[in-house]
């Protein structure tokens, strides 16, 4: 069965039940996400004993922001759409990821996923050595990568054939606030001589990049270059605290073929399509050990 024989089988009934949006599962998250990361940061600032030691969590928590900011170019984590826009542009802003850049980028991602010359994501090469695995997970191509896109925009550069006519002034109009938000704690930060934002900020963030990328690295790889998403994504069967802090994206293929469904109705679609899956792994050490194996 294909991804659209599936979607073509499910009720009216059970499509308006997968896709009703509320605001509070995602208040709920989103509330106790805030009050671990202000604790963490808390601590940190405070140098609690073997503080040093909370950078790792503290990274784990920033980089758990991407999911959340993955949800919200969806529309789906609240109902609000008010809610969806703020929340995604201040995720964007930590990870240095533009939420309508990515918005637009990840929007042709899944038209195309897994498509060459059309998807997106594809433009970056998938590591196929030890040593570009390695070199992948340090973050250091993605920071190098955050930085051309907010450097571009912000000079007015909108060439990327993703990014339509009619979106390339908001984009450009919020890559620009977040350069002078950046510009403006950079020079708090020099005048004061205070560190606060490295150790609570920079520091843990680029700690947390290799977990991301092992994370992301399971969605595609590996699967076929098909436009059937059955074959082209896969998911994994991740504990249920993975699944917490990553807003049930481990069920990825559930999410490509039905982007409309909420993160807390994933499970629900994922009990409708597990027959059905075609690439799943039941950890996403088990798939990154696979994935080693293959490289060079």
């Amino acid at each position: 069965m294909s991804h659209r024989d599936f979607m073509r089988d499910l009720s009216t009934d059970d499509k308006r039940n997968l896709t009703e949006k509320t605001d509070t599962h995602g208040l709920i998250r989103l509330t106790v996400l805030v009050a671990i990361i202000t604790t963490l940061i808390t601590c940190i600032l405070n140098r609690v004993p073997f503080w040093p030691w909370l950078l790792l969590p503290q990274g784990l928590m920033l980089i758990s922001l991407f999911h959340l900011q993955h949800e919200c170019i969806h529309d789906t984590p609240f109902r609000t759409q008010r809610i969806n826009s703020t929340v995604g542009a201040i995720c964007g802003f930590i990870l240095l990821l533009p939420c309508e850049w990515f918005r637009y980028f990840h929007r042709d991602h899944h038209r195309y996923t897994q498509i060459q010359g059309k998807d997106p994501e594809l433009e970056t090469a998938k590591p196929v050595t030890k040593i570009q695995w390695m070199t992948h997970l340090s973050g250091l191509p993605l920071l190098k990568s955050l930085l051309t896109v907010i450097a571009k925009y912000t000079h007015g550069n909108t060439r990327d054939s993703y990014i339509p006519e009619k979106a390339k002034a908001k984009v450009v109009r919020q890559v620009r606030i977040m350069t002078l938000g950046y510009g403006l704690l950079w020079l708090i930060s020099l005048t004061t001589q205070n560190t606060a934002l490295l150790w609570i900020w920079v520091v843990p963030l680029q700690i947390g990049q290799p977990f991301l990328r092992l994370y992301l690295l399971a969605e595609h790889s590996l699967c076929e270059h098909s436009d059937n998403m059955f074959l082209n994504t896969r998911t994994v069967l991740a504990n249920p605290l993975v699944r917490w802090f990553t807003w049930n994206m481990p069920f990825h293929t559930e999410h490509h073929v039905y982007p409309g469904v909420p993160f807390h109705k994933l499970p629900m679609l994922h009990k409708k399509m597990q027959i059905f899956l075609q690439h799943t792994n039941t950890s996403y050490t088990e798939f990154n050990q696979q994935l080693y194996k293959t490289l060079r």
